[in-house]
């Protein structure tokens, strides 16, 4: 590796960890108690497209362990944001279902993510977008790739 890529390289790793940084700081700065947090959106999610879904499913959607979304699920069950039930032909699956107030809170959520992101987003000209997105896709593939290694 030459010393122009190197240099490259470490601004490139520069670049991605004030992003990322940012990002959070963003994100918690925004929030209030009653509001989902990232983690708890990334969870909840999938739940708008189908009725109900096993715990598994939700956890390897967010990317968290089984028993991680097993103690954020009760936690939000709590609040009155779900619903956790055994599955009839299988009592050892437990089936998660958003109840109206969780499916608000989701949405309500992705609306203002969305938002957000549309504001942000807008300073750049569209073909720095496309260019943007397929660059993060791909850094996401590759760190994705990394972690299973």
């Amino acid at each position: 590796m030459t010393t122009d890529d190197k240099d490259g390289i470490e601004e490139l790793a520069r670049a991605a960890d004030a992003l990322f940084l940012a990002m959070r700081q963003a994100r918690s700065s925004v929030l209030s108690p009653d509001q989902l947090s990232i983690s708890q959106q990334a969870l909840l999610e999938p739940l708008l497209d189908e009725a109900a879904l096993p715990v598994g499913v939700l956890a390897s959607a967010a990317g968290v362990s089984v028993p991680t979304a097993t103690r954020m699920l009760k936690q939000l069950e709590v609040k009155g944001m779900l619903t956790r039930t055994r599955a009839a032909q299988d009592e050892r699956r437990v089936l998660v279902e958003l109840t109206t107030l969780g499916r608000q809170q989701v949405m309500g959520m992705r609306t203002l993510r969305r938002d957000a992101q549309t504001r942000g987003l807008a300073e750049f000209a569209p073909e720095e977008r496309r260019e943007f997105a397929a660059q993060m896709l791909k850094l996401a593939r590759i760190i994705k790739d990394s972690a299973l290694h």
